[in-house]
């Protein structure tokens, strides 16, 4: 289980990712959060088993992006530069071990 806790600025709002692995690169996440968006996420795709290559590349044959974390994510969440969608990625991403748990940030200078 990998989990991410996100801040995601001037809202105040954090959120928690948990992201689990189902093997064979199969993930699902659920969110902890007070923010009513990601909460709509959250019923929409906590909990479902996602293929995380699908979810973090483009199809090599059409060149297209077939991620339902995405989709959902521009159908649900009004700003969207919300930082949270990069921290449900990288856990997922991490839970499958594409990548190793690194802290990343935006500092402003």
């Amino acid at each position: 289980m990998v989990n991410v806790e996100i801040n995601s600025g001037i809202c105040g709002l954090t959120t928690m990712v948990h992201a689990e692995d189902k093997n064979g690169f199969m993930a699902s996440f659920r969110l902890e959060t007070e923010c009513p968006n990601w909460k709509k996420v959250d019923a929409l795709l906590g909990g479902k088993k996602l293929n995380v290559m699908t979810e973090l590349f483009k199809n090599k044959k059409t060149g297209e992006l077939d991620s339902q974390v995405i989709d959902t994510f521009l159908k649900t969440i009004p700003h969207v530069s919300c930082p949270v969608l990069s921290g449900v990625l990288k856990a997922l991403e991490v839970s499958v071990g594409l990548a190793l748990a690194k802290n990343a940030t935006i500092t402003f200078k």
